[in-house]
């Protein structure tokens, strides 16, 4: 009666001492825990701050180019506008369609660049991203930590658990630049001399802003 008793005040205090051997074997290993700031590493080790420099200066590049381009069709505009009372339709009506293929071809073209600027970016944080990541995975092996949390999920951490700074570190080394993809020029607008001659001429908007470049992040 007694031997029942004691087995039931070891069940009640959580004992493990009379478990089987197979039970405690299952059992998970307690945590080594290490924490990292991805956000960081994307945003301050040398690869990242080196393509969001090339994204800056293409993106000046391009805006300057457009903005230039963009003064051009304007003054060609208000010179059309001069000329409506003095030549015939058909004169002018020719006039403001190349003026119009014109326009469009630049809007495409900087949506198009705007797309392609933005997808080179992407490409190029992305395998930043998966490099970080594969340091990260080689340190948690080196520690033999078999839990890695984002630095955002906590709250307090020992200062030895943070291996950012190592991975920034790292990652200078072993993928110092990422060179962005050239963006392709986008395909021609139809031709305005192919329009048919008697059609009317098209309704332009005067000053109407082109789709402004990405700005980077």
């Amino acid at each position: 009666m007694r031997f029942g008793i004691r087995l039931g005040v070891a069940a009640a205090l959580g004992l493990t001492a009379l478990a089987p051997l197979g039970a405690r074997s299952q059992q998970v290993a307690a945590p080594v825990i290490i924490t990292v700031d991805v956000q960081q590493i994307l945003r301050d080790s040398l690869v990242a701050k080196d393509v969001q420099a090339q994204m800056n200066q293409r993106t000046d590049r391009y805006t300057k180019d457009v903005t230039s381009q963009e003064n051009e069709l304007q003054k060609t505009q208000q010179e059309l506008e001069k000329e409506r009372s003095t030549l015939a339709p058909e004169a002018f009506n020719a006039k403001m369609r190349d003026f119009q293929h014109r326009y469009d071809t630049l809007d495409n073209r900087v949506q198009a660049t705007r797309q392609a600027l933005q997808q080179s970016y992407n490409d190029a944080m992305t395998k930043v991203e998966n490099t970080a990541l594969q340091i990260i995975a080689d340190i948690a092996a080196e520690r033999k930590a078999n839990l890695v949390v984002a630095k955002a999920a906590v709250l307090f951490e020992a200062p030895e658990l943070d291996i950012t700074q190592e991975v920034i570190k790292r990652l200078d080394v072993k993928l110092p630049q990422v060179q962005l993809a050239a963006p392709q020029e986008p395909p021609p607008a139809p031709d305005a001399a192919n329009a048919p001659a008697d059609a009317p001429a098209p309704n332009a908007v005067v000053g109407a802003p082109i789709v402004p470049l990405p700005q980077p992040h």
